[in-house]
């Protein structure tokens, strides 16, 4: 792997009241339409516009990466999860622990990206649910594509946001390679795995504060990175989605 500031570039395009838009670019090979928002109108734009481009009736199935991130807090190194915790306390490893850790923190930011075009909803921040959202969630045109820790957290944290075709990669990826060790990968890892090249995103940006209004590069680089990366990587796996 290589490091982001050498292989992942942003640009900052236009600012309003609602929204910030971005370009980051990957390995100079693709650059993705970015913006960042918690204005359900802004959500609403977006949403359309995917609609537009590519769920129409003559197009294939659109494969939608889905991700979502939310404070981190260091864990100590002797931690380990309490017994009423519903997970096995033994052989977890170090970033099960860490997410462990950090579940009483509510999500942040909700990413889609489809195609080059990425959405950063902070969630958190924006007071409601647009039904939009929802709505786009059970398009029976999406096929969302995840990479553990998954989509369990936003679930029940937002139970109206229910996901009607979502695909897990990691399950996707053990049934193609046969390594159970890829059930627990970030999408960063499971990119070298998969397609054979990642960027190395410092632990920085997963730890960071993601219930800040203002959004730091690093972290809207990494929100973006996780969703392409997990529409590239299924397209390496659709057999086995």
């Amino acid at each position: 792997m290589h490091p982001d500031s050498h292989f992942l570039k942003i640009r900052n395009l236009r600012n309003s009241e609602t929204l910030r838009r971005y370009e980051v670019t990957y390995y100079d090979q693709h650059t993705i339409q970015c913006i960042v928002t918690k204005d359900k109108t802004a959500v609403d734009s977006w949403i359309q516009k995917v609609e537009q481009d590519h769920l129409q009736p003559n197009q294939d199935l659109a494969i939608v990466g889905l991700a979502i991130n939310w404070r981190r807090d260091e864990r100590p190194t002797n931690w380990r999860p309490p017994l009423q915790v519903n997970v096995p306390r033994l052989h977890r490893t170090e970033r099960q622990l860490d997410e462990d850790f950090n579940m009483h923190h509510p999500v942040a930011t909700l990413q889609l990206c489809v195609g080059v075009e990425c959405l950063i909803f902070q969630l958190l921040l924006a007071g409601e649910v647009p039904q939009s959202l929802i709505d786009f969630l059970n398009h029976p045109r999406c096929k969302f594509v995840t990479v553990y820790p998954g989509i369990t957290k936003l679930i029940r944290e937002y139970p109206q946001l229910q996901i009607n075709n979502r695909r897990d990669l990691n399950s996707a990826a053990v049934a193609k390679y046969n390594d159970m060790g890829l059930y627990s990968v970030d999408v960063m890892n499971l990119a070298i795995n998969v397609l054979g090249y990642g960027i190395d995103m410092s632990k920085y940006a997963e730890m960071s504060r993601w219930d800040n209004s203002d959004l730091f590069g690093h972290q809207i680089k990494y929100a973006c990175i996780q969703t392409f990366l997990a529409t590239e990587i299924a397209k390496s796996l659709e057999e086995f989605l």
